[in-house]
């Protein structure tokens, strides 16, 4: 991986996997919170992928404090 893809990376903020913006789905929340896919649809998250958006909230409220 080179240099400047390594520093876009984020890290889900409940399971810690690496994210790649633009490529992984994710739902984002306040200024730095970040889920993804797995972890966003197991706190509850409904994602439609014909309009590419999250329907349905994922409950994030228990990181909110930490990440916010």
């Amino acid at each position: 991986m080179h240099r400047s893809e390594e520093s876009l990376l984020e890290r889900c903020m409940d399971c810690g996997d690496e994210l790649r913006p633009g490529q992984d789905t994710a739902f984002c929340f306040g200024t730095t919170g970040v889920l993804c896919e797995e972890c966003a649809l197991r706190r509850g998250g409904s994602y439609d992928r014909v309009r590419e958006r999250w329907v349905v909230a994922p409950s994030y409220h228990d990181l909110e404090s930490d990440f916010d």
